[in-house]
């Protein structure tokens, strides 16, 4: 139950991310002032979101070789 709490709430952080991020360029949403305080913050820890993404993906890719190679 645990990890899959813990899944759930790192998909929400990366939707929120995604969102801030789509949302940049395209002003779609009003985004509060408070927010844009952290900017920088959002940005930085989006960009670490996207690299462990990444890195999923290819340790995923990875796993599924070896399934693979083994049958």
């Amino acid at each position: 139950m645990k990890k899959r709490m813990r899944e759930v709430l790192v998909f929400i952080l990366y939707l929120i991310f995604a969102t801030y991020f789509v949302n940049y360029p395209l002003h779609f949403l009003n985004i509060p002032e408070f927010f844009l305080r952290f900017e920088p913050w959002i940005i930085f820890i989006g960009g670490i979101l996207i690299l462990l993404g990444g890195i999923e993906y290819l340790r995923a890719r990875k796993k599924k070789k070896e399934l693979l190679l083994s049958k």
